[in-house]
């Protein structure tokens, strides 16, 4: 199974060098997991409020290829 999604980075995810804030990638991948459970019809608020059904995040890991700046368009 494959999910993508496109995210922009917004004026809220940089620095004033206009460079994404390394924590901000991490909120826009929680997004993403959001938006692929409800690709699969799945509530995420449901799932935890009704449900009390978590997702728990075991391992992260990131390597920051080049910086993402205002305006970019990141594939996930």
């Amino acid at each position: 199974m494959s999910f993508e999604t496109r995210l922009k980075v917004r004026f809220a995810d940089v620095d004033p060098a206009g460079i994404v804030f390394y924590p901000r990638y991490f909120e826009m991948l929680n997004a993403v997991l959001e938006d692929w459970f409800a690709d699969m019809g799945a509530d995420f608020a449901a799932m935890h409020l009704t449900r009390r059904i978590g997702v728990p995040t075991v391992k992260l890991e990131c390597e920051f290829m080049a910086p993402g700046m205002l305006g970019d368009e990141l594939s996930v």
